[in-house]
């Protein structure tokens, strides 16, 4: 039963990253009128800092001092969370939950070219034409679901929340890889407590200099609870269970299937915003994101390297 519970968790682990960063766009804007993108970010982020450095003092003080001896590395890391979860607040105010979410997903064939670089366990799996086919299926859906209908025809917009999108995109799929490389020698929550206090550093920073921090105080109790909810649903337990996962099924495959995600972000926002909805092109593209979410999930199942990993 302990076996059974323990070979599980991975799996319980991706059901909670996908989940709190589906959530993870419809907080950001439904926040947007009370704080700047600056505050925000500091809020969720030190949210979320507070809850895993507590846990992580009482439950894994000695894992917590390993990976406070890291610093030099998980410093880095932060460096790039910083750039990228700032990149990806602000597009979220100048766009859909949605379509902010939609976008990312073409993270998926930028983690699958480091991992199958970097990872040897890997290789079995993006091998299989079941998980290059899916993959396929999701990167023309990802095209399909951001078609936008002009005046005259339905055609590919490119805006700025776009451009910042694809730039988080990219760091995503290097942060990714990266954290899976370090979880290998730090427990994940140790590693992202760490991580995080270093990030909200950084927020408390661009905070005070270029953000207003005016906004953390006359947001009032109900926002800043909301805000607080925020980061250790989205960020805390997501990023913990998303390195946890990773760790034990590939960095490829969890990624793959975070493009469930924004459909799951879509069915929330449409009950806050009716500029969510989708249009026929769109709708079409997300059910080859599913399709090819599908074929990966397949793939994974009948690779070779599952029971070897499982025991990593």
């Amino acid at each position: 039963m302990k076996l059974r519970r323990k070979n599980m968790l991975p799996y319980l682990s991706v059901v909670v990253f996908v989940l709190g960063w589906a959530l993870t766009p419809v907080f950001v804007r439904y926040m947007k009128d009370a704080y700047e993108p600056h505050s925000q970010a500091f809020i969720r982020y030190g949210s979320a800092a507070v809850a895993l450095f507590v846990y992580s003092l009482f439950w894994l003080p000695a894992e917590l001092k390993e990976a406070f001896k890291r610093w030099r590395t998980l410093l880095s890391m932060s460096l790039l969370v910083l750039a990228m979860q700032f990149a990806w607040t602000v597009a979220i105010y100048n766009t859909t939950a949605t379509k902010a979410q939609l976008v990312t997903t073409v993270q998926a064939p930028l983690v699958i070219l480091l991992s199958f670089l970097l990872f040897r366990e890997e290789h079995a799996v993006i091998r299989s034409w079941r998980y290059l086919l899916g993959t396929a299926f999701c990167i023309i859906g990802v095209v399909g679901v951001f078609m936008q209908r002009t005046s005259t025809s339905v055609a590919l917009v490119v805006d700025l929340a776009l451009m910042l999108l694809l730039f988080v995109s990219i760091t995503w799929a290097v942060y990714a890889v990266w954290g899976r490389h370090t979880a290998k020698s730090l427990h994940p929550v140790a590693m992202f407590t760490v991580l995080s206090l270093f990030v909200t550093a950084g927020f408390f920073i661009s905070t005070l200099v270029f953000g207003d921090y005016r906004c953390l105080l006359d947001a009032g109790f109900r926002m800043n609870g909301i805000a607080f909810i925020s980061g250790v649903i989205c960020i805390a337990a997501a990023h913990c269970a998303f390195h946890h996962a990773q760790l034990h099924l590939g960095s490829a495959y969890c990624t793959s299937l975070q493009l469930v995600s924004p459909f799951i972000t879509h069915v929330i926002a449409l009950f806050f915003w009716s500029d969510e909805k989708l249009i026929f092109v769109q709708q079409l593209g997300g059910l080859l994101l599913i399709a090819g979410c599908l074929l990966v999930i397949r793939s994974r199942a009948l690779g070779s390297g599952l029971l070897s990993e499982s025991s990593e």
